[in-house]
Protein backbone atom coordinates (compact mmCIF):
# COMPACT_ATOMS: atom_id res chain seq x y z
CA UNK A 1 0.00 0.00 0.00
CA UNK A 2 1.31 3.31 -0.89
CA UNK A 3 1.05 6.16 0.95
CA UNK A 4 -0.35 9.56 -0.25
CA UNK A 5 1.28 12.58 -0.30
CA UNK A 6 0.05 14.99 2.03
CA UNK A 7 -2.07 17.72 0.95
CA UNK A 8 -2.07 21.38 1.77
CA UNK A 9 -4.50 22.77 4.17
CA UNK A 10 -5.37 26.18 6.29
CA UNK A 11 -5.57 24.40 9.66
CA UNK A 12 -2.55 26.48 11.27
CA UNK A 13 -2.88 29.51 9.59
CA UNK A 14 -2.70 32.10 12.33
CA UNK A 15 0.96 30.18 13.44
CA UNK A 16 1.89 30.28 9.82
CA UNK A 17 1.32 33.70 9.47
CA UNK A 18 2.54 35.06 12.37
CA UNK A 19 5.94 32.72 11.58
CA UNK A 20 5.99 34.65 7.97
CA UNK A 21 5.56 38.37 9.61
CA UNK A 22 8.02 38.03 12.60
CA UNK A 23 10.61 35.31 11.63
CA UNK A 24 10.63 36.11 8.16
CA UNK A 25 10.35 39.58 8.16
CA UNK A 26 13.58 39.31 10.69
CA UNK A 27 15.14 37.02 8.39
CA UNK A 28 14.45 39.45 5.22
CA UNK A 29 16.29 42.03 7.43
CA UNK A 30 19.23 39.68 8.08
CA UNK A 31 19.70 39.52 4.15
CA UNK A 32 19.37 43.05 3.65
CA UNK A 33 22.11 43.36 6.57
CA UNK A 34 24.68 40.95 5.26
CA UNK A 35 24.13 42.42 1.66
CA UNK A 36 24.62 45.87 2.86
CA UNK A 37 27.70 45.09 4.27
CA UNK A 38 28.95 42.83 1.24
CA UNK A 39 27.89 45.34 -1.14
CA UNK A 40 29.58 48.35 1.31
CA UNK A 41 26.25 50.06 1.57
CA UNK A 42 26.77 53.67 3.20
CA UNK A 43 23.49 54.15 4.63
CA UNK A 44 22.64 57.04 2.88
CA UNK A 45 18.83 56.56 1.58
CA UNK A 46 19.16 58.10 -2.08
CA UNK A 47 22.11 56.24 -3.25
CA UNK A 48 21.75 53.12 -4.76
CA UNK A 49 22.81 50.86 -2.80
CA UNK A 50 20.26 51.53 -0.62
CA UNK A 51 17.98 51.55 -2.81
CA UNK A 52 18.44 48.42 -4.37
CA UNK A 53 18.20 46.86 -0.32
CA UNK A 54 15.17 48.71 0.12
CA UNK A 55 13.40 47.38 -2.58
CA UNK A 56 14.65 43.71 -2.45
CA UNK A 57 13.45 43.17 1.54
CA UNK A 58 10.28 44.62 0.14
CA UNK A 59 10.19 42.03 -2.68
CA UNK A 60 11.44 38.94 0.13
CA UNK A 61 9.28 39.32 2.70
CA UNK A 62 6.14 39.17 0.10
CA UNK A 63 7.93 35.88 -1.48
CA UNK A 64 7.78 34.56 2.41
CA UNK A 65 4.62 35.96 3.30
CA UNK A 66 3.08 34.21 0.10
CA UNK A 67 5.04 31.10 0.88
CA UNK A 68 4.16 30.37 4.68
CA UNK A 69 1.30 28.46 3.57
CA UNK A 70 3.17 25.54 1.86
CA UNK A 71 4.68 24.60 5.64
CA UNK A 72 2.66 21.52 7.06
CA UNK A 73 2.25 22.62 10.33
CA UNK A 74 2.73 25.95 12.10
CA UNK A 75 5.28 25.27 14.15
CA UNK A 76 7.71 23.92 11.12
CA UNK A 77 7.03 27.28 9.79
CA UNK A 78 7.80 28.93 12.69
CA UNK A 79 11.23 25.80 12.66
CA UNK A 80 12.56 26.82 9.25
CA UNK A 81 11.41 30.68 9.34
CA UNK A 82 12.99 30.75 13.20
CA UNK A 83 15.89 29.02 12.79
CA UNK A 84 16.92 30.79 9.08
CA UNK A 85 16.50 33.92 10.95
CA UNK A 86 19.04 33.31 13.20
CA UNK A 87 21.52 31.58 11.28
CA UNK A 88 21.45 34.53 9.25
CA UNK A 89 21.93 37.00 11.74
CA UNK A 90 24.96 34.62 13.24
CA UNK A 91 26.74 34.91 10.06
CA UNK A 92 25.99 38.44 9.93
CA UNK A 93 27.71 39.51 13.38
CA UNK A 94 30.35 36.89 12.59
CA UNK A 95 30.74 38.86 9.48
CA UNK A 96 30.58 42.26 11.61
CA UNK A 97 33.46 40.71 14.21
CA UNK A 98 36.16 39.57 11.56
CA UNK A 99 36.14 43.09 9.39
Amino acid sequence: MTKLPQTLDNRHWVAKVSAAILAGGGMTFAIMALLGRLIGANGDPRSLSAQALMWLTAVLWVLVLGSCFLFPTGRRAWAVLGGGCVALWGLFLLLRALS
